[in-house]
């Protein structure tokens, strides 16, 4: 590029009755070099799709199997187009359509859903009391008040081409937070991500219906999304019935630890099994009913390999199962995490490292319980401008068992959030989260350049006696959008 700018200068000096054409010469490269810099990448050649269980379709967002027409930026891409999944479900509708989803913001759903309400199809629609918002709605002095992130997700809201909430709340659709009809939310998110189509049909997503989470963000075209990922189990009316009794309880203004026990239970779907548990859980309840119990019990059955990359990774009881599982021989163990949370002082990639956090301002009273025999293949994976590393909560297990949900292996999790744990039994499902795993892995800082500030643990394994920072607490510095 500068031989060919210096070129033009010279010739502009050399020839001043020929400027005028030599200027139009020069504006014309630079804009072909510009529209070449903004144009997306161009999409790599398909990688070979996979085979579905037509029981229990998995779809992931950066599935390099599949390419579709981003219908923001419209442009292709590689991905599945969760957004559209959605869509084509809510057509299907005959009767009734219950969404639960933290943040609600994709305007092409919000017009599918608007469609059905007037044919009469019941409509209702949950999310989290603070996302409960339009964007007219928001006060200059919460704008001011805004962390760097929840800044960023209100200019990205800026740029959608319509105002989901607000196209919804003109149509009448009923829509509810967790604060609703006086409802006491409790300390934690309404952090639900699913749907119930006549109660028959259900989709379980790690994501958010917003662009950053499906899409990208449209202020970076190289954004594609937090890595996301979505389950959709059709003509499943027993599944369908577990799920429109969980929306019922919130729908009727029981959130959180205001819900009944409700045990985990496990459905016979297609080529395998499918275990549901719901969050939170008392913590009066032992260990094993709870969401991170049932994750340390699938971890403690492992006999080759583990493999999970999470947005949240904090559960001691999770970690020490892990531990325990490598000590008996288990080599092939890889752990991700979203890097926001990698080196966070609770982060388990410190006891699997066998290293501590540095100590400071944001360290805390936290156990870290470094393992004998540390392991390397922990890190955080690297993503484009706008995306994070991962947002899925998932694992593969003896790459055959899959868990997913919205569900973070933190105690938040466990123990503050309404969340969905899901494990999938089934080998082919299974096949499509580890390729998954596999895209992010190649792409991950593991090992210790990943943790540069860690040190070796001392006798005192309790980081300095600061108020702790809990990982809810974090979750908000860093929102899940």
């Amino acid at each position: 590029m500068k031989f060919v700018t210096d070129t033009i200068a010279s010739l502009y000096r050399k020839y001043p009755k020929a400027r005028r054409a030599i200027l139009f010469i020069l504006c014309l490269v630079l804009g072909i070099v510009l529209v070449n810099n903004l144009r997306p990448a161009p999409t790599a050649e398909l990688v070979k799709p996979l085979p579905q269980d037509p029981a229990v379709k998995v779809y992931f967002n950066h599935n390099q199997a599949s390419k579709y027409e981003d219908p923001y930026r419209h442009f292709i891409r590689k991905g599945d187009n969760m957004e559209q999944q959605i869509i084509d479900a809510i057509n299907q509708a005959q009767a009734t359509v219950d969404i639960a989803v933290m943040e609600f913001r994709l305007s092409k759903v919000a017009q599918a859903l608007i469609t059905k309400h007037a044919t009469g199809v019941k409509v209702r629609l949950l999310i989290d009391n603070k996302y409960n918002k339009t964007l007219a709605e928001y006060t200059p002095e919460e704008i001011t008040k805004m962390n760097r992130h929840d800044k960023l997700a209100y200019e990205e809201l800026k740029r959608y081409p319509d105002d989901a909430l607000d196209l919804l709340r003109k149509s009448d659709l009923e829509i509810k937070d967790d604060t609703s009809g006086g409802a006491n939310k409790g300390s934690g998110l309404m952090h639900h991500k699913f749907i119930v189509i006549d109660g028959i049909t259900t989709i379980i997503s790690s994501g958010n219906f917003t662009t950053s989470d499906i899409h990208g963000d449209f202020n970076s075209l190289e954004s594609r999304g937090n890595p996301n990922n979505m389950v959709v189990v059709p003509n499943n009316p027993e599944l369908g019935k577990i799920f429109t009794d969980e929306f019922n309880y919130m729908w009727q203004g029981l959130f959180k630890a205001h819900k009944p026990y409700r045990p985990p239970v496990t459905i016979p779907v297609g080529q395998g099994t499918l275990t549901i548990n719901f969050s939170p859980a008392s913590r009066k309840q032992q260990i094993e009913a709870t969401s991170n119990g049932m994750i340390a019990y699938f971890v403690n059955q492992v006999s080759s390999s583990v493999h999970i990359a999470v947005f949240v990774y904090s559960d001691q009881t999770i970690s020490d199962t892990l531990n325990k599982v490598h000590e008996k021989g288990v080599e092939d163990i890889k752990v991700l995490i979203d890097r926001d949370f990698y080196g966070q002082p609770y982060s388990k990639a410190y006891d699997a490292m066998g290293v501590c956090p540095k100590s400071g301002k944001r360290t805390s009273k936290i156990k870290v319980t470094p393992w004998k025999n540390p392991i390397t293949t922990v890190g955080y994976p690297i993503a484009p401008a706008g995306d994070r590393g991962v947002h899925s909560k998932m694992a593969i297990l003896d790459g055959r068992l899959a868990i997913a949900g919205s569900h973070n292996w933190s105690n938040s999790g466990n123990y503050s959030n309404d969340e969905t744990l899901v494990a999938i039994d089934n080998p082919t499902v299974a096949a499509h989260y580890e390729r998954e795993f596999s895209r992010l892995y190649q792409t991950a800082v593991v090992g210790s350049k990943s943790l540069p500030h860690a040190h070796k643990c001392g006798s005192a394994v309790l980081v300095s006696p600061t108020p702790p920072t809990t990982s809810t607490e974090s979750e908000s510095i860093f929102p899940d959008n």
